[in-house]
């Protein structure tokens, strides 16, 4: 996991090629952003979302295998929640299809402002939209492509 600002994108961007294009693709992103599915290229996409955050005490952790997620938030506020799987129980079984598994436990919790991002690769436990402050949040959230069907 790593949480940054867009300010750091420079710094991050030679992690690998696929993780370079999200960030590049987020420094023409902003609040006026339409809301929809935008795709960069065959294993990268993103969605582009405006929601009212949930309360923290109705989070659920959710994990990918085939996905890497940038959740980058373009206005608003939220807390996203980390921990290791190992500190975790599950609390559903592997949905292939949307790739997802959902967990239940504590997490820690990362303060999420406008132009902050947290990137989640494939297995790492992560609690999005969580309420921090009330009021909506736009996110744009990157899903990468780390696995093969």
């Amino acid at each position: 996991m790593i949480h940054a600002n867009l300010s750091y994108n420079d710094f991050y961007k030679n992690i690998d090629d696929k993780i370079a294009l999200c960030l590049e693709k987020s420094k023409t992103l902003d609040a006026n952003t339409p809301c929809g599915k935008y795709i960069l290229n065959d294993d990268v996409y993103v969605n582009v979302i405006e929601y009212s955050p949930k309360p923290i005490e109705e989070a659920l952790a959710e994990t990918h295998a085939k996905y890497a997620d940038i959740q980058l938030i373009l206005s608003g506020e939220e807390y996203i929640g980390y921990a290791k799987t190992s500190l975790l129980s599950p609390k559903s079984r592997y949905d292939e299809e949307n790739d997802i598994r959902f967990w239940q436990g504590d997490t820690a919790l990362l303060p999420m402002q406008q132009g902050d991002w947290a990137l989640f690769m494939p297995g790492e436990a992560h609690s999005p939209s969580l309420d921090k402050c009330g009021g909506k949040v736009k996110k744009a959230i990157f899903k990468i492509r780390y696995a093969n069907d």
